[in-house]
């Protein structure tokens, strides 16, 4: 054992330094910190509707787009295409832009709230 070797201050009966009780309650803080930001990341977090919306419509569209091209493979047929391409990626573009355009105002009520601001119809009538 080392000679320069002392008792902790609990045996010795005189009182911890005062930093050391700081710093351990400090530790102990960001302990307890760290534990709620794990199971606020272990959360299971809830998918919002309009995303699966986007999804599913995303999904339709390639899967459209691919059984088309096989069927046009397979009939050797290319008339379709006058009506598949402008009907699905109609679609598809209008379900992209309300998910944006709903994303955006979502966007802008958070940064109001992070600033402070309270949102107003008002803020809402520019696009």
């Amino acid at each position: 054992m080392c000679e320069e070797y002392t008792e902790p201050a609990e045996a010795t009966g005189s009182a911890p330094d005062p930093q050391i009780q700081q710093l351990a309650e400090e530790n102990r803080k960001l302990r307890e910190q760290i534990q709620q930001m794990r199971a606020a990341a272990a959360a299971k977090k809830k998918v919002e509707f309009s995303k699966l919306i986007f999804l599913g419509v995303s999904i339709a569209t390639i899967a459209i787009t691919v059984f088309s091209c096989r069927m046009i493979w397979i009939t050797m047929d290319t008339s379709v295409l006058a009506y598949l391409i402008p009907a699905v990626f109609a679609e598809m573009a209008s379900a992209t832009g309300f998910y944006y355009t709903k994303a955006k105002a979502e966007n802008k009520i958070k940064l109001m709230a992070l600033n402070g601001v309270k949102p107003e119809p008002s803020n809402f009538e520019t696009y």
